[in-house]
């Protein structure tokens, strides 16, 4: 994922991945064990704004 930022650049239509807001997000869906492709919708849903 790389470094995390410290404030949210806000970008539309999708969150940057060095979003605080996403990372907290992944952190919640790397608990979930997901794997394949329900990891790969899970991370485009977390890019969401």
């Amino acid at each position: 994922m790389g470094k995390v930022k410290k404030k949210c650049c806000r970008s539309k239509p999708t969150r940057c991945s060095n979003c605080p807001v996403v990372a907290l997000r992944l952190d919640k869906i790397e608990s979930r064990g997901l794997r394949g492709k329900e990891l790969r919708r899970a991370v485009k849903a977390a890019r969401v704004y």
